[in-house]
């Protein structure tokens, strides 16, 4: 009986060793009332091993886990969490209990205590508000996040977006003047900006974009930039049909904590940052407040000073267990010294047909100081969220934003050439009011859907000293649109499907117009055309190899601006100086259809990530600058303007991007990409050039960002190399009056900055001091003729607590 009973034991103990022992791993996220639905995902190995959903209490559960060491982590489609990732061990089949106190934040999430602080992993909430791992997205993304930021010591929105691949970002004349943005060799209003989420666009600006406040947006307080690249117009509405960069400022954290600033350098830089935050434990209330002051005394050539003030301001609230009111403030107010533009020089070709080799004082001449030439530019941005959880799986969300910009313009006679003096004024305002519900009745599905109203004004006021050509003009547009996405996620989140839709129906209203026998007065406008836009992206991760494939498909539309509709031109081509129309009311809006497909690969446990995407963009139906005609119905005049608005044909572009991002250890990050563009215009952008191809945008780019940190010392280099491109320059040296094509070459800049930290009583406080020498090859390049700042220095002081 004995040795049967051994026998027994020695079979049952051989059988659990032949089998595979599991284990339960459950735990609880506290505190259970953050009003989102959060997910649990088991990583094994940095692969995904399951996916689960917490219950009404935060509490979770995976049930048969083999043995082995597993990592943990926290995530959730509307809020980012710090300390989110833990390390579990089954050993033995014995349980496993792993609590989780989580702390909201805005930022990529931190290492916590994970060891793999070098991996690459990053949430993003691009796609209508919802987050996501960043290996889910089924969109082509990028994130550039508060950390790096610092690292390149930045301090303007257009600076962080020149290693975006893809993008092609321009400034003319230094900091505060015109920046542009081109997207996958698209136009500078193909891009939109987002504030949190929330459409910023200038109502007055001559396309309606965001273009003419590029260069006044400075980094006073920012988490993240955000960059979806390719369509957008089905989530974000007008003007996303390249590419939506979203500016996304910080959440309030629990107690007090702030940052102080200063810097100074070279070209008569002054600079002062200040924000400061505080948030009770409880998460009922909390705020922060920054400002910041940029001025450059001197600029380029020491006399192009230019300044800017920015505030901003963020208030979160919870009232209620189930609700959250958040509101938020953004104001800028800038000068800026403008100067002449760019000339043609010396003998040209009998045609402009030819194009230029650019030689500046030799075939073009750069932009040259006009010293009674400026303009004051501010805004005004407020919005109000509210959020109310309904139940675990449904919730509604609304905003209201409400956008005030103002521009004016003077310029006297000085300066180089013939110039009339006159003062434009331009001042817009957009209201919007959305309301948004989503629902995720399972794990794997998520249905958004909205209806927004909009409302758009612009006011354009122009004055000369003999006050015979004065005028105003007020003009008003409204639209309704109603729009839908539903994502879909399978087999354990490595398939992502999405798709969504946005039609916009507009209401075009009479404008108010002073000036005599006004072509828009008596006409009866009819409002234009429904937009419809459609968009479907999928996605498919191989967790095993980390590999995933996407592609993303869509149309996208772009609404003409009031501008374009009734603007006017200040012409001095007739016996006296007057403003005459250029608009056209029945334009319609702008179409576009695009594609793009790629692969990504992590790679040495998810240390290094490889991205190729293909890209092909179609505008179908544009707004283009060219000749009336005769008997024109709105009473242009070819030969006091040059023409007016019109629709027109548009153009193709096509090509590839390449990237890699790199962590070879947890205190050395690098990126590099490398785009190519191929991009032409069905008609040519200079009228009888016979050129075809899309200006101020180069075949090739090539940018790299990298880091080195050596405990509390970092080195960081950032590089932007591309090749030559075409730009017009207009002939007003030999009255010509028309536009010749130039080839600039490409730049090679390169910046570098270097800090250090100092911890101050065991890191509750620390003063960081830091600098940047900009250019530091001291190469001479053109911005389509103007001027770029040759090697130039300058240095910071930080303290934070």
């Amino acid at each position: 009986m004995r040795v049967f009973c051994r026998l027994l034991i020695i079979c049952f103990f051989a059988s659990v060793s032949l089998a595979q022992i599991t284990a339960s791993i459950k735990g609880r996220i506290e505190p259970k009332d953050l009003a989102v639905t959060l997910y649990v995902i088991l990583e094994k190995d940095g692969a995904l091993f399951a996916k689960t959903s917490t219950d009404s209490e935060g509490g979770y559960s995976f049930k048969d886990v083999p043995d082995g060491t597993y990592t943990l982590r926290v995530a959730s489609l509307r809020v980012n969490y710090s300390s989110t990732n833990r390390e579990v061990a089954v050993v033995s089949g014995n349980p496993v209990i792993a609590n989780f106190v989580l702390n909201p934040i805005d930022s990529t999430p931190q290492c916590g205590i994970s060891p793999n602080c070098n991996q690459i992993r990053e949430t993003v909430t691009i796609s209508a508000d919802q987050r996501q791992p960043l290996e889910e997205v089924s969109k082509t993304i990028n994130v550039i996040d508060g950390q790096e930021l610092r690292d390149r010591a930045d301090f303007t929105l257009v600076e962080s977006l020149r290693t975006i691949p893809g993008f092609r970002v321009q400034q003319l004349g230094g900091f505060g003047r015109t920046a542009s943005i081109k997207s996958r060799g698209l136009r500078n209003q193909d891009t939109a900006i987002l504030i949190d989420g929330v459409r910023f666009r200038d109502a007055a600006s001559i396309t309606g974009d965001a273009s003419a406040f590029l260069s006044d947006f400075t980094l006073t307080s920012v988490s993240r930039i955000e960059v979806l690249r390719g369509l957008g117009s089905s989530l974000y509405g007008t003007n996303a049909i390249g590419g939506t960069v979203d500016f996304q400022t910080p959440a309030p954290q629990t107690g007090w904590h702030g940052q102080i600033s200063a810097n100074a350098g070279g070209l008569g830089l002054s600079r002062f940052r200040g924000n400061v935050s505080n948030g009770l434990s409880n998460g009922k209330f909390g705020f922060n407040i920054g400002v910041a002051r940029t001025d450059y005394r001197e600029g380029i050539d020491k006399e192009d000073d230019a300044n800017n003030t920015n505030f901003q301001s963020r208030i979160e609230a919870k009232p209620f267990e189930k609700t959250s009111i958040s509101a938020r403030f953004f104001v800028s107010d800038a000068y800026v010294r403008l100067n002449s533009s760019p000339d043609t020089f010396g003998v040209l070709p009998a045609s402009n047909r030819t194009i230029i080799n650019a030689e500046p004082g030799v075939n073009f001449a750069f932009d040259a100081n006009d010293p009674d030439s400026n303009q004051k530019s501010k805004f005004f941005n407020g919005q109000v969220v509210l959020t109310q959880v309904i139940n675990d799986k449904l919730y509604f969300q609304g905003y209201y934003s409400g956008l005030k910009t103002e521009r004016k313009n003077d310029n006297g006679i000085l300066g180089i050439g013939f110039q009339s003096a006159s003062t434009s004024i331009f001042d817009g305002s957009i209201h919007t009011a959305n309301g948004q519900i989503s629902w995720t009745p399972n794990i794997t599905n998520r249905i958004t859907a909205g209806y927004e109203f909009e409302h758009e004004k612009l006011g354009n006021e122009g004055f000369t000293p003999s006050g015979t050509a004065d005028f105003f003009t007020n003009a008003y547009q409204a639209s309704n649109t109603i729009y839908a996405q539903d994502l879909v996620s399978l087999f354990d989140g490595r398939l992502q499907l999405a798709g969504g839709f946005r039609f916009q129906f507009f209401n075009l209203k009479t404008p108010d117009f002073s000036l005599e026998n006004a072509p828009y007065t008596n006409l009866t406008l009819e409002n234009p055309p429904t937009a419809y836009t459609f968009d479907g992206s999928a996605s498919y991760y191989f967790s095993k190899t980390g590999t995933k494939l996407r592609t993303h498909v869509g149309n996208g539309y772009r609404v003409p601006s009031l501008y374009e509709r009734f603007g006017t031109f200040y012409s001095t081509f007739g016996l006296e100086p007057e403003f005459v129309p250029i608009g056209a009311p029945d334009l319609k809006p702008e179409h576009s259809a695009a594609f793009d497909a790629g692969i990504e690969q992590s790679l040495f446990n998810n240390k290094a990530r490889l991205s190729a995407t293909y890209f092909y963009s179609r505008l179908t139906d544009v707004i283009g600058y060219g000749s009336v005609g005769l008997n024109d119905p709105f009473g242009r005049d070819d030969n006091q303007s040059g023409g007016g608005y019109l629709n027109t044909k548009g153009g193709v572009s096509r090509g590839a991007e390449f990237s890699g991002e790199f962590r070879p250890t947890s205190s050395t990050e690098i990126f590099a990409s490398y785009t190519y563009t191929n991009s032409d215009q069905l008609n040519p952008q200079v009228g009888g050039s016979g050129i075809f191809s899309t200006l101020g945008v180069p075949e090739n780019q090539f940018t790299l960002v990298a880091t080195q940190r050596f405990k509390r010392f970092w080195v960081n280099v950032d590089f932007l190399a591309t090749s030559d491109y075409l730009a017009p320059i207009f002939d007003t040296n030999s009255f010509t009056f028309r536009s010749y094509i130039y080839r600039f070459d490409g730049n090679r800049k390169a910046d570098l900055t270097a800090g250090y930290t100092f911890p101050i009583n065991k890191d509750k406080f620390n003063l960081r001091v830091y600098g940047t020498i900009e250019n530091l090859f001291d190469q001479e390049y053109f911005e389509n003729g103007f001027r770029t700042a040759g090697i130039n220095g300058r240095a910071g002081v930080s303290f934070g607590f």
